[in-house]
C-alpha cells in the first residue's frame, strides 16, 4: 500500500510539473504576444495581463503544493541544522502540529470565502473568481496533507530518516 501511494504521488508530482511547465510557457508566449501587439501593432490587449496574472497564480500554487518538496522551499533553518536528531524530531512534530493545525482551522473559512467568490468576476475576461482562486484550495489541502504525512513519519520508527532529509 505504501509503494502504491508513493507511486501515485510521484505520478501526480510529474503531472503537476508538466502542467506548470506548460502554464509557464504560456505565460511567456502571452507576454511576447502582448509586447508585439502593443509596440508593433499599436493595439494593446488588456486580456493578456489579466490572463498572465491568473496563470502565474496557478503556477505558483500548484507548483508549491504538488511539485516542490519540503527541502526545496525557502526556509530559515539555522536552528534546525544546529539541533541534534532528537531536537529536530521535536521541532518537526511541533511545527507539523502547529502549522497543520492552523491550516486545518483556517480551511472552513478559506473554503467559504472561495465559494463566496462565484459572485465576482475578473475585470477583463469576466471569469468567475471562485474558479480563478480554486488553485489556492488545492494548495491548502496539499499543505495539510504534507504536514499530516510529516507528522506520521516523525512519529514512526524511521523518524531519523525524516530529520536527516
Amino acid at each position: 500500500m505504501v509503494r502504491f501511494m508513493a507511486s501515485m504521488l510521484a505520478r501526480i508530482r510529474a503531472l503537476a510539473a508538466f502542467v506548470t511547465t506548460l502554464l509557464f510557457a504560456a505565460i511567456f508566449l502571452i507576454f511576447l504576444f502582448a509586447i508585439f501587439m502593443r509596440y508593433v501593432m499599436q493595439q494593446p490587449v488588456a486580456w493578456a495581463d489579466e490572463l498572465n496574472i491568473i496563470l502565474l497564480l496557478w503556477v505558483m500554487f500548484i507548483a508549491g503544493a504538488l511539485v516542490l518538496r519540503d527541502n526545496e522551499h525557502v526556509a530559515f533553518d539555522i536552528t534546525w541544522n544546529a539541533a541534534p536528531p532528537k531536537g529536530r524530531r521535536a521541532m518537526g512534530i511541533v511545527s507539523a502540529l502547529a502549522f497543520g493545525g492552523l491550516f486545518i482551522a483556517a480551511l472552513p473559512g478559506t473554503w467559504s470565502y472561495i465559494t463566496f467568490l462565484w459572485r465576482e468576476r475578473t475585470t477583463v475576461l469576466e471569469w468567475r473568481l471562485d474558479l480563478v482562486y480554486s488553485c489556492y484550495l488545492v494548495f491548502f489541502i496539499a499543505v495539510i496533507a504534507r504536514f499530516g504525512a510529516k507528522l506520521i513519519r516523525l512519529l514512526g520508527p524511521d523518524w531519523r530518516n525524516v530529520v536527516d532529509e
